[in-house]
């Protein structure tokens, strides 16, 4: 469902499907407004801090840190371990040469002295060419290696332009070009993941996320999803080993408490299912609140 920001004036998009609520609430990406649409009339508020965009949410706590879009945070990539092998086998090198010379020098009379010392001259001269040549071959492939980071960079700002606006074959093309860029961007994994869910792929959204948490095992929102697309396949341990992971991470994250509560909700555990719907609410997490009332009947009735 579309919506305009009367703040910025940013096309947005809410989840489509629907809770027992007549609006949801939402964040504008752009200025971070917090929003109220209204399912029936697509009428459009500015309301209170936000919570974190996921499905059904209504909170009122600030959006958490992690969950704001990081695609510019990607920062210049590490020197190459590389580097510094190539210069430790040079030095090595050197420094055996060096040792060789003395014990030569301690063994021969000075006709031969010379002798290896010329030997030794030109073999000082060929290593020294040799590794600036190492050198300036790793230095080509680091530069190399910036330009191509520099180009991922912007292949997935545009195609996290492209998911916002919904043009998701367009999204999904830049994105898909940022990984060949940089294969170990976790962000491009992310953004292509959430464009799959949107899809309805989700077993490409699994594999993209899969690969964002092997990549960077502390990247909370990739959890928060794969706990929900695992809830949704009724596989609720698998489900839950994610949610854990990103409460872990993120102990003030509403929504993963309140998913966790519909899992436990889910499996039978009217207790667990209570105990996390109420520090969901706790959080300030509205749709929290609603189901621990109705956990906490439920009880009620069966004690």
């Amino acid at each position: 469902m579309k919506f305009v920001c009367p703040v910025c004036q940013t096309t947005g998009d809410i989840p489509e499907d629907r809770t027992d609520q007549p609006a949801a609430q939402t964040t504008c990406l752009k200025c971070g407004a917090n929003l109220s649409v209204e399912y029936d009339t697509g009428r459009v508020q500015k309301q209170g801090a936000g919570q974190y965009p996921q499905e059904g949410q209504t909170a009122k706590r600030p959006r958490p840190k992690y969950a704001a879009s990081s695609v510019m945070s990607m920062g210049k990539q590490d020197k190459s371990r590389k580097d510094y092998l190539a210069l430790g086998v040079f030095a090595v090198v050197i420094c055996a040469l060096l040792g060789a010379g003395v014990y030569f020098s301690l063994q021969v009379n000075r006709t031969d002295w010379n002798r290896q010392l010329q030997k030794f001259s030109k073999l000082v001269d060929d290593v020294t060419h040799y590794g600036k040549s190492i050198v300036g071959e790793f230095q080509k492939e680091q530069k190399s290696q910036n330009r191509q980071t520099r180009q991922a960079k912007r292949h997935v700002r545009k195609g996290y332009e492209h998911y916002k606006e919904h043009r998701l074959k367009r999204a999904l093309e830049e994105l898909s070009l940022a990984i060949k860029k940089q294969p170990e961007n976790h962000e491009a994994y992310f953004w292509r993941a959430r464009t799959f869910i949107r899809l309805e792929q989700y077993d490409n959204a699994i594999a993209d996320l899969n690969a964002v948490v092997n990549l960077n095992p502390r990247y909370a929102p990739a959890y928060d999803n794969l706990g929900w697309l695992f809830m949704r396949r009724n596989a609720y341990d698998r489900s839950l080993s994610n949610l854990n992971k990103s409460i872990e991470l993120k102990p003030d994250n509403g929504w993963a408490h309140y998913m966790r509560s519909r899992v436990f909700f889910n499996k039978g555990d009217l207790q667990q299912a209570f105990e996390n719907a109420k520090t969901a609410c706790d959080l300030d997490y509205n749709d929290g609140c609603r189901d621990a009332k109705r956990y906490k009947s439920k009880l009620t009735e069966s004690g």
